[in-house]
């Protein structure tokens, strides 16, 4: 186990205590009328379980022993900066494209630049995550996005 594990499980064990405490201060109400505070407390009450799991697994496992690797060991960095660069590029042409053709562009580059995976199953991918994305934001909870130039 790494020690930044241990590290990281500190820190949000921590950052989860304190998100718990300021929650409980904003007021829960009840299941039926909630306040302010009850969602950010269960938030931060899952946060808290999650990384104390993680510090008695650190923990375990180094009192064990493990190999320590280096921080960035074996990070597919390919993969990273095409998805980084992705959601970008995104952003930046979402209101010029549209929705549809940016979400579209989108998908093409995840799913086969970043996946790999074939150009029938890219495009297929591509498609039926931007009709499912429209039927449910647009159809259904009737959210305005942008439409392109070419009016999809």
């Amino acid at each position: 186990m790494k020690i930044y594990d241990i590290y990281s499980a500190l820190f949000l064990t921590a950052l989860s205590g304190v998100t718990c405490l300021l929650a409980y201060r904003l007021g829960l109400g009840s299941i039926h009328n909630p306040g302010a505070g009850l969602i950010p407390l269960g938030v931060a009450a899952l946060l808290g379980v999650m990384s104390i799991g993680l510090l008695l697994r650190g923990l375990l496992k180094s009192t064990v022993g493990s190999q320590q690797e280096g921080v960035f060991q074996g990070v597919a960095w390919r993969g990273v900066v095409l998805t980084l660069c992705g959601l970008l590029g995104y952003g930046a042409v979402f209101n010029r494209l549209g929705f549809r053709l940016s979400t579209f562009f989108l998908m093409l580059l995840l799913v086969g630049g970043v996946g790999r995976q074939t150009w029938w199953s890219t495009l297929a991918v591509s498609f039926f995550t931007v009709v499912f994305a429209y039927l449910i934001f647009v159809v259904w909870l009737r959210c305005p996005f942008p439409v392109g130039p070419l009016g999809i």
